[in-house]
Protein backbone atom coordinates (compact mmCIF):
# COMPACT_ATOMS: atom_id res chain seq x y z
CA UNK A 1 0.00 0.00 0.00
CA UNK A 2 1.51 3.31 -1.06
CA UNK A 3 2.13 5.75 1.73
CA UNK A 4 0.32 9.06 1.38
CA UNK A 5 2.18 12.30 2.15
CA UNK A 6 0.38 15.45 3.09
CA UNK A 7 1.76 18.54 1.43
CA UNK A 8 2.21 21.55 3.70
CA UNK A 9 3.19 25.17 3.23
CA UNK A 10 3.19 28.30 5.37
CA UNK A 11 0.56 29.90 3.15
CA UNK A 12 -1.88 27.09 3.99
CA UNK A 13 -2.02 28.12 7.67
CA UNK A 14 -4.83 30.28 9.03
CA UNK A 15 -4.13 34.01 8.73
CA UNK A 16 -4.02 34.46 12.51
CA UNK A 17 -1.12 31.96 12.76
CA UNK A 18 0.70 33.53 9.83
CA UNK A 19 0.46 36.91 11.56
CA UNK A 20 1.87 35.46 14.77
CA UNK A 21 4.82 33.98 12.86
CA UNK A 22 5.39 37.25 11.00
CA UNK A 23 5.32 39.22 14.26
CA UNK A 24 8.40 37.24 15.28
CA UNK A 25 10.14 37.81 11.95
CA UNK A 26 12.53 40.75 11.37
CA UNK A 27 11.12 43.59 9.27
CA UNK A 28 13.91 43.25 6.70
CA UNK A 29 12.97 39.60 6.11
CA UNK A 30 9.29 40.46 5.78
CA UNK A 31 10.09 43.15 3.22
CA UNK A 32 11.83 40.51 1.11
CA UNK A 33 8.85 38.16 1.51
CA UNK A 34 6.24 40.47 0.02
CA UNK A 35 6.39 39.01 -3.52
CA UNK A 36 5.71 35.47 -2.25
CA UNK A 37 1.94 35.75 -2.67
CA UNK A 38 -0.84 38.31 -2.84
CA UNK A 39 -2.07 37.60 0.72
CA UNK A 40 1.39 38.20 2.18
CA UNK A 41 1.86 41.33 0.10
CA UNK A 42 -1.43 42.79 1.31
CA UNK A 43 -0.67 41.92 4.94
CA UNK A 44 2.87 43.36 4.95
CA UNK A 45 2.19 46.37 2.72
CA UNK A 46 -1.41 47.41 3.30
CA UNK A 47 -2.45 46.16 6.75
CA UNK A 48 -1.78 49.15 8.99
CA UNK A 49 -2.78 47.31 12.18
CA UNK A 50 -0.31 44.51 11.47
CA UNK A 51 2.53 46.93 10.66
CA UNK A 52 2.15 48.83 13.96
CA UNK A 53 1.81 45.63 15.99
CA UNK A 54 4.95 44.24 14.34
CA UNK A 55 6.94 47.31 15.38
CA UNK A 56 5.46 47.26 18.88
CA UNK A 57 7.02 43.83 19.38
CA UNK A 58 10.37 44.73 17.78
CA UNK A 59 12.07 45.98 21.00
CA UNK A 60 12.03 42.34 22.11
CA UNK A 61 14.43 41.62 19.23
CA UNK A 62 17.52 43.58 20.26
CA UNK A 63 19.57 42.22 17.36
CA UNK A 64 17.56 44.34 14.89
CA UNK A 65 19.43 47.56 15.68
CA UNK A 66 21.32 48.92 12.70
CA UNK A 67 23.68 51.78 11.97
CA UNK A 68 22.66 53.88 9.00
CA UNK A 69 25.14 56.14 7.24
CA UNK A 70 24.64 58.48 4.30
CA UNK A 71 27.12 59.61 1.69
CA UNK A 72 26.52 58.76 -1.97
CA UNK A 73 24.73 55.58 -0.93
CA UNK A 74 22.62 54.41 1.96
CA UNK A 75 24.89 52.17 4.01
CA UNK A 76 23.29 49.99 6.65
CA UNK A 77 25.57 48.19 9.10
CA UNK A 78 24.39 45.19 11.09
CA UNK A 79 26.62 45.45 14.19
CA UNK A 80 25.73 41.96 15.46
CA UNK A 81 26.52 40.06 12.27
CA UNK A 82 29.17 42.66 11.28
CA UNK A 83 27.82 42.91 7.74
CA UNK A 84 27.18 46.02 5.69
CA UNK A 85 24.81 46.71 2.83
CA UNK A 86 25.76 49.60 0.54
CA UNK A 87 23.95 48.76 -2.68
CA UNK A 88 20.98 51.03 -2.07
CA UNK A 89 21.47 54.50 -3.46
CA UNK A 90 19.95 57.53 -1.80
CA UNK A 91 16.44 57.92 -3.23
CA UNK A 92 16.38 60.21 -6.23
CA UNK A 93 14.26 62.75 -4.38
CA UNK A 94 16.98 63.12 -1.73
CA UNK A 95 19.97 63.19 -4.08
CA UNK A 96 22.13 66.11 -5.22
CA UNK A 97 19.62 68.93 -5.13
CA UNK A 98 18.55 68.10 -1.58
CA UNK A 99 21.55 66.50 0.11
CA UNK A 100 20.90 65.22 3.61
CA UNK A 101 22.74 67.11 6.32
CA UNK A 102 21.14 65.47 9.37
CA UNK A 103 18.43 63.07 10.48
CA UNK A 104 16.34 62.12 13.48
CA UNK A 105 15.02 58.56 13.89
CA UNK A 106 11.66 57.53 15.32
CA UNK A 107 10.01 54.10 14.92
CA UNK A 108 11.94 53.28 11.74
CA UNK A 109 11.04 56.63 10.18
CA UNK A 110 13.85 59.06 9.38
CA UNK A 111 13.15 62.79 9.54
CA UNK A 112 15.62 64.13 6.96
CA UNK A 113 16.95 67.66 7.04
CA UNK A 114 18.15 68.55 3.56
CA UNK A 115 20.08 71.58 2.46
CA UNK A 116 20.32 73.13 -0.98
CA UNK A 117 19.45 76.65 -2.10
CA UNK A 118 16.54 76.42 0.33
CA UNK A 119 16.31 74.12 3.31
CA UNK A 120 13.81 71.26 3.11
CA UNK A 121 12.66 68.39 5.31
CA UNK A 122 11.20 64.99 4.45
CA UNK A 123 9.99 61.83 6.15
CA UNK A 124 11.59 58.66 4.80
CA UNK A 125 11.30 54.97 5.63
CA UNK A 126 14.53 53.40 4.28
CA UNK A 127 13.07 49.89 4.43
CA UNK A 128 9.87 50.54 2.48
CA UNK A 129 11.53 53.40 0.54
CA UNK A 130 8.49 55.64 1.03
CA UNK A 131 9.14 59.41 1.10
CA UNK A 132 6.96 62.35 2.06
CA UNK A 133 8.09 65.98 1.70
CA UNK A 134 6.93 68.44 4.36
CA UNK A 135 5.86 71.89 3.17
CA UNK A 136 6.83 74.77 5.49
CA UNK A 137 4.31 77.23 6.86
CA UNK A 138 6.76 80.05 6.12
CA UNK A 139 10.22 78.74 5.34
CA UNK A 140 12.87 76.43 6.75
CA UNK A 141 16.29 77.86 7.66
CA UNK A 142 19.76 76.41 8.20
CA UNK A 143 19.56 77.28 11.92
CA UNK A 144 16.42 75.18 12.43
CA UNK A 145 16.32 72.12 14.67
CA UNK A 146 13.68 69.43 14.40
CA UNK A 147 12.13 66.66 16.42
CA UNK A 148 9.65 63.90 15.70
CA UNK A 149 7.32 62.12 18.09
CA UNK A 150 3.73 61.22 18.73
CA UNK A 151 0.84 61.50 21.12
CA UNK A 152 1.31 58.61 23.56
CA UNK A 153 -2.44 58.07 23.63
CA UNK A 154 -2.59 57.40 19.88
CA UNK A 155 0.25 55.47 18.26
CA UNK A 156 -0.09 56.87 14.72
CA UNK A 157 -0.53 60.53 15.72
CA UNK A 158 2.94 61.64 14.54
CA UNK A 159 4.04 65.25 14.87
CA UNK A 160 7.12 67.21 13.81
CA UNK A 161 8.62 69.99 15.89
CA UNK A 162 10.58 72.87 14.38
CA UNK A 163 12.44 75.50 16.35
CA UNK A 164 15.20 77.95 15.59
CA UNK A 165 18.57 77.70 17.31
CA UNK A 166 19.50 81.20 16.16
CA UNK A 167 20.66 83.73 18.74
CA UNK A 168 21.70 87.36 18.84
CA UNK A 169 23.74 89.11 21.50
CA UNK A 170 24.02 92.58 22.95
CA UNK A 171 26.10 93.80 25.85
CA UNK A 172 23.36 92.99 28.32
CA UNK A 173 22.25 89.49 27.41
CA UNK A 174 21.51 86.94 24.74
CA UNK A 175 18.23 87.43 22.97
CA UNK A 176 16.14 84.71 21.37
CA UNK A 177 12.99 85.27 19.38
CA UNK A 178 10.74 82.27 19.89
CA UNK A 179 10.08 80.57 16.57
CA UNK A 180 8.49 77.24 17.45
CA UNK A 181 6.02 75.28 15.33
CA UNK A 182 4.39 71.84 15.30
CA UNK A 183 3.44 69.99 12.12
CA UNK A 184 0.54 67.55 12.39
CA UNK A 185 1.11 64.71 9.95
CA UNK A 186 -2.54 63.64 9.92
CA UNK A 187 -3.77 67.01 8.70
CA UNK A 188 -0.59 68.27 6.97
CA UNK A 189 -0.88 71.53 8.90
CA UNK A 190 1.37 73.70 11.07
CA UNK A 191 0.59 75.43 14.37
CA UNK A 192 2.76 78.09 16.03
CA UNK A 193 3.46 77.69 19.74
CA UNK A 194 3.20 81.33 20.76
CA UNK A 195 3.83 80.67 24.44
CA UNK A 196 7.01 78.63 23.94
CA UNK A 197 9.87 80.05 25.98
CA UNK A 198 13.21 79.74 24.19
CA UNK A 199 16.00 80.58 26.64
CA UNK A 200 18.38 77.76 25.79
CA UNK A 201 20.82 76.76 23.07
CA UNK A 202 21.01 73.21 21.71
CA UNK A 203 24.43 71.57 21.32
CA UNK A 204 25.07 71.89 17.57
CA UNK A 205 26.27 68.31 16.81
CA UNK A 206 23.36 66.82 18.80
CA UNK A 207 20.40 66.52 16.45
CA UNK A 208 18.31 64.96 19.17
CA UNK A 209 17.12 61.52 20.26
CA UNK A 210 13.52 60.26 20.07
CA UNK A 211 12.54 57.96 22.95
CA UNK A 212 9.00 56.58 23.49
CA UNK A 213 7.44 59.33 21.41
CA UNK A 214 9.26 62.35 22.89
CA UNK A 215 12.43 64.22 21.89
CA UNK A 216 15.58 64.94 23.90
CA UNK A 217 18.61 67.19 23.25
CA UNK A 218 21.78 68.33 24.98
CA UNK A 219 21.27 72.01 25.77
CA UNK A 220 22.69 74.94 27.72
CA UNK A 221 20.78 77.68 29.44
CA UNK A 222 21.25 81.15 27.93
CA UNK A 223 20.86 84.37 29.89
CA UNK A 224 22.79 87.32 31.20
CA UNK A 225 25.74 84.99 31.68
CA UNK A 226 26.40 81.97 29.49
CA UNK A 227 25.90 78.78 31.47
CA UNK A 228 28.40 76.14 30.38
CA UNK A 229 26.60 73.31 32.15
CA UNK A 230 24.75 70.90 29.88
CA UNK A 231 21.32 69.59 30.70
CA UNK A 232 18.72 67.45 28.92
CA UNK A 233 16.02 69.44 27.19
CA UNK A 234 12.89 67.48 26.33
CA UNK A 235 9.76 68.04 24.30
CA UNK A 236 6.57 66.19 25.22
CA UNK A 237 4.47 65.70 22.08
CA UNK A 238 1.38 64.65 24.05
CA UNK A 239 1.06 68.02 25.83
CA UNK A 240 3.21 69.95 23.30
CA UNK A 241 5.58 71.62 25.74
CA UNK A 242 9.33 71.82 26.35
CA UNK A 243 10.62 70.56 29.67
CA UNK A 244 13.89 70.54 31.59
CA UNK A 245 14.52 66.85 32.22
CA UNK A 246 17.72 66.72 34.28
CA UNK A 247 21.30 67.98 34.46
CA UNK A 248 24.03 66.09 32.66
CA UNK A 249 26.97 64.69 34.62
CA UNK A 250 29.66 67.39 35.00
CA UNK A 251 32.46 67.31 32.43
CA UNK A 252 35.43 69.53 31.68
CA UNK A 253 35.07 69.12 27.93
CA UNK A 254 32.38 69.44 25.29
CA UNK A 255 32.37 65.92 23.88
CA UNK A 256 29.07 64.44 25.02
CA UNK A 257 27.18 61.89 22.91
CA UNK A 258 23.53 61.17 23.56
CA UNK A 259 21.62 58.03 22.56
CA UNK A 260 18.71 55.81 23.62
CA UNK A 261 19.27 53.10 26.23
CA UNK A 262 17.10 50.07 26.89
CA UNK A 263 14.11 51.52 25.04
CA UNK A 264 12.96 54.02 27.68
CA UNK A 265 16.12 55.69 28.97
CA UNK A 266 19.03 57.79 27.72
CA UNK A 267 22.72 56.98 27.54
CA UNK A 268 25.48 59.56 27.57
CA UNK A 269 29.12 59.01 26.60
CA UNK A 270 31.79 61.51 27.63
CA UNK A 271 35.34 61.59 26.30
CA UNK A 272 38.01 64.29 26.18
CA UNK A 273 39.01 64.44 22.52
CA UNK A 274 41.90 66.79 23.25
CA UNK A 275 43.81 63.95 24.87
CA UNK A 276 44.96 60.81 23.05
CA UNK A 277 43.51 57.54 24.34
CA UNK A 278 41.31 59.50 26.73
CA UNK A 279 39.09 57.44 29.06
CA UNK A 280 35.45 56.97 28.09
CA UNK A 281 32.74 57.45 30.70
CA UNK A 282 29.33 55.89 30.14
CA UNK A 283 26.27 57.21 31.97
CA UNK A 284 22.65 56.03 31.81
CA UNK A 285 19.52 57.79 33.00
CA UNK A 286 16.65 56.46 35.02
CA UNK A 287 13.39 55.84 33.17
CA UNK A 288 12.24 58.99 31.41
CA UNK A 289 8.66 58.67 32.60
CA UNK A 290 9.80 58.88 36.23
CA UNK A 291 9.17 62.13 38.04
CA UNK A 292 12.84 62.65 38.94
CA UNK A 293 15.23 61.64 36.15
CA UNK A 294 18.88 61.18 37.14
CA UNK A 295 22.06 60.00 35.42
CA UNK A 296 24.25 57.39 37.10
CA UNK A 297 27.70 56.25 36.00
CA UNK A 298 27.34 52.87 34.29
CA UNK A 299 31.00 52.08 33.64
CA UNK A 300 34.32 53.64 32.66
CA UNK A 301 36.87 52.49 30.08
CA UNK A 302 40.39 53.71 30.82
CA UNK A 303 42.67 51.24 29.06
CA UNK A 304 45.36 52.43 26.61
CA UNK A 305 44.72 52.46 22.87
CA UNK A 306 41.17 53.80 22.99
CA UNK A 307 40.00 55.51 19.77
CA UNK A 308 38.89 59.13 19.68
CA UNK A 309 35.17 58.74 19.02
CA UNK A 310 34.95 62.24 17.53
CA UNK A 311 37.48 62.31 14.71
CA UNK A 312 37.10 65.83 13.34
CA UNK A 313 35.30 68.43 15.42
CA UNK A 314 35.26 70.93 12.54
CA UNK A 315 33.38 68.47 10.33
CA UNK A 316 31.20 67.35 13.24
CA UNK A 317 31.73 63.68 12.38
CA UNK A 318 29.61 62.56 15.29
CA UNK A 319 29.98 58.90 16.36
CA UNK A 320 27.05 56.53 16.19
CA UNK A 321 26.76 54.12 19.10
CA UNK A 322 24.58 52.16 21.49
CA UNK A 323 25.21 50.48 24.82
CA UNK A 324 24.87 46.69 24.54
CA UNK A 325 24.54 43.98 27.17
CA UNK A 326 27.45 43.19 29.51
CA UNK A 327 28.60 46.82 29.57
CA UNK A 328 29.75 47.12 25.97
CA UNK A 329 29.90 50.13 23.65
CA UNK A 330 29.12 49.36 20.00
CA UNK A 331 30.26 52.36 17.94
CA UNK A 332 30.65 53.12 14.23
CA UNK A 333 32.83 56.15 13.65
CA UNK A 334 35.64 57.73 11.66
CA UNK A 335 39.27 57.73 12.68
CA UNK A 336 42.77 58.16 11.30
CA UNK A 337 45.01 55.14 10.81
CA UNK A 338 48.72 55.38 11.49
CA UNK A 339 50.87 54.63 8.43
CA UNK A 340 54.56 54.83 7.50
CA UNK A 341 56.00 58.32 7.55
CA UNK A 342 55.53 60.12 4.24
CA UNK A 343 52.40 58.25 3.23
CA UNK A 344 49.10 60.02 2.95
CA UNK A 345 47.06 59.55 6.09
CA UNK A 346 43.96 57.44 5.37
CA UNK A 347 40.72 57.89 7.27
CA UNK A 348 38.84 54.73 8.11
CA UNK A 349 35.27 54.14 9.11
CA UNK A 350 35.49 51.53 11.82
CA UNK A 351 33.06 49.41 13.80
CA UNK A 352 34.29 49.14 17.41
CA UNK A 353 33.26 46.94 20.28
CA UNK A 354 34.57 48.40 23.54
CA UNK A 355 34.11 46.93 27.00
CA UNK A 356 35.57 47.75 30.40
CA UNK A 357 38.85 46.16 29.36
CA UNK A 358 39.24 48.32 26.25
CA UNK A 359 38.74 47.67 22.53
CA UNK A 360 37.71 44.02 22.19
CA UNK A 361 37.21 44.13 18.40
CA UNK A 362 37.49 46.51 15.50
CA UNK A 363 36.40 46.15 11.89
CA UNK A 364 37.38 48.67 9.21
CA UNK A 365 34.37 48.98 6.91
CA UNK A 366 35.72 51.68 4.59
CA UNK A 367 38.96 53.53 3.94
CA UNK A 368 39.43 56.81 2.13
CA UNK A 369 41.67 59.86 1.94
CA UNK A 370 40.63 63.33 2.96
CA UNK A 371 41.46 64.95 -0.39
CA UNK A 372 39.55 62.36 -2.43
CA UNK A 373 36.52 62.05 -0.18
CA UNK A 374 33.30 63.89 -0.96
CA UNK A 375 31.13 62.17 1.63
CA UNK A 376 30.64 62.94 5.29
CA UNK A 377 29.96 61.07 8.49
CA UNK A 378 27.70 63.84 9.69
CA UNK A 379 24.75 61.64 8.75
CA UNK A 380 25.26 58.57 10.88
CA UNK A 381 22.37 57.23 12.92
CA UNK A 382 21.14 54.37 15.05
CA UNK A 383 18.22 52.91 13.17
CA UNK A 384 15.65 50.14 13.67
CA UNK A 385 14.14 48.92 10.36
CA UNK A 386 10.36 48.87 10.57
CA UNK A 387 7.24 48.52 8.46
CA UNK A 388 5.62 51.57 10.09
CA UNK A 389 3.86 53.48 7.31
CA UNK A 390 4.50 57.15 6.63
CA UNK A 391 1.79 59.19 8.36
CA UNK A 392 -0.48 60.82 5.77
Amino acid sequence: MASSKRSWSLSSLPLVLIEEIFHRTPAESLARSKPACKEWYDLITNNKRFRYEHFRRSPQRTDERRFLRIDETVQIMDPVRRTRSSETRIPYELQTRHYIKAMVHCDGLMLCMCRDMESRIALWNPLTRDIKWIRPSKRFTTSDYYGIGYNKYQEDDYKILRFSNDQSWNRHHYHREADVEIYYCKTSSWRTLDDAKVDWSVDSPCRGVAVTGNMYWLARRMGEEMNLEYYILGFDFSVETFKDVCFCPPAYYDNNYLSCFDGDRLSLIQQDQDEKTSPIEVWVSSKLDDGNVLFTRYFTVSSPGLPALLFDRARASHPVYYIAENKRIIAWCEGEVEVDEGDRLPVCITLYEIDEGGVSSRLVTEEHYEDDYAGTFLCGYLYVPSLVPLPV
